[in-house]
C-alpha cells in the first residue's frame, strides 16, 4: 500500500497494538503482564486499557502516559511506548481515565494516539450498557476529531469499547451501528474493515458466551488508511495466561 512519507527521508514500519489488559483479575501479574504484552506483540505503540504502567516504566515517565479511572476502579486507559516521547494531551472530561490521549513524533510526523475504553452504565435504565458512555466520549473529543483543537490531525485511536454491531442483532435494533457511524463520521477508518474483513474476528473470549465477540479495534485517520501494511489479531497461550481480551495490531508506513 502506498504512504505519502516524505521522499526526503526514509519510509519505517511501524506497529501499534491495543489490548485490555484485565488488570483488576491478576493485580499480582501485572509485571508479568507487560513483559508478555510487549515479548508476544512487538509493538513500537502500546495502547492499553484496563491496566496500570509497569514499575519498570518509572524511570521512562515520558514515554508513557495514563490516568485511572478512580473510585473502586484504580485502572485506566493508558498508552506507552519504549521508542517514542508520548506527550499525554489533556482536555476538558468527565472521563478521564476511561480514555487518555497521547501525542507522538514518529519519523517527523506529529500522531496522536487515544486509547480508549467502553465504560458500562453503572446505574439506572442502561445499566450495563457502554452505548451512552461511549457517546459521551464520543462528544468530549469532538473538537480533537474536528480540528477545533490543535488543527487536523493524523490519529490512531483504539481499545475496548465493550461494543459490536453483533450486539444489534440481539437487541433489534442499530444502536452499536450508530456509534461506528459516528466513529466514520469522524473521518476514522475501522482497520479490521479496511484491510478486507467482512466478517467479525474475535477478540474477547467471554466465559459465558460460546460467541466469538468482537469488542476490541484500531481506528486511523484516513489520511493514514492508504499506508496500512498488516492488521492482525494475537492469541497465543501466554497472552491467554493473563486477560480474556486479544491484542489488536496494525502496522503501516511511516
Amino acid at each position: 500500500m502506498g504512504s505519502d512519507a516524505s521522499t526526503n527521508r526514509q519510509s519505517r514500519t511501524i506497529r501499534v497494538a491495543t489490548w485490555n489488559m484485565a488488570y483488576w483479575q491478576n493485580r499480582k501479574l501485572l509485571e508479568d503482564a507487560w513483559h508478555c504484552y510487549i515479548g508476544e506483540v512487538k509493538a513500537d505503540v502500546f495502547l492499553f486499557q484496563e491496566g496500570r504502567p509497569a514499575a519498570f516504566m518509572e524511570n521512562q515517565r515520558d514515554h508513557w502516559a495514563w490516568n485511572e479511572i478512580g473510585g473502586a476502579r484504580d485502572w485506566g486507559s493508558g498508552i506507552y511506548s519504549e521508542k517514542y516521547n508520548i506527550r499525554e494531551e489533556v482536555i476538558a472530561t468527565q472521563f478521564k481515565g476511561v480514555f487518555t490521549i497521547g501525542n507522538a513524533t514518529i519519523n517527523e510526523e506529529k500522531l496522536t494516539l487515544i486509547s480508549l475504553y467502553g465504560l458500562m452504565e453503572s446505574s439506572g435504565p442502561t445499566k450495563g450498557y457502554s452505548i451512552p458512555n461511549l457517546h459521551r466520549v464520543l462528544s468530549d473529543l469532538t473538537g480533537l476529531m474536528d480540528g477545533r483543537i490543535g488543527g487536523k490531525r493524523k490519529i490512531i485511536m483504539g481499545g475496548d469499547l465493550n461494543a459490536s454491531t453483533q450486539f444489534d442483532a440481539v437487541q433489534t435494533n442499530r444502536s452499536h451501528q450508530i456509534l461506528f457511524e459516528r466513529i466514520a463520521d469522524f473521518g476514522l477508518v475501522d482497520v479490521h474493515a479496511a484491510s478486507g474483513n467482512t466478517d467479525h474476528v474475535q477478540t474477547l473470549r467471554y466465559a459465558r458466551s460460546p460467541k466469538p465477540w468482537q469488542n476490541d479495534y484500531l481506528f486511523v485517520s484516513k489520511a493514514l488508511a492508504p499506508r496500512l501494511t498488516q492488521y492482525e489479531v494475537i492469541d497465543t497461550p501466554a497472552i491467554r495466561k493473563f486477560s480474556d481480551h486479544n491484542p489488536v495490531v496494525v502496522e503501516m508506513e511511516f
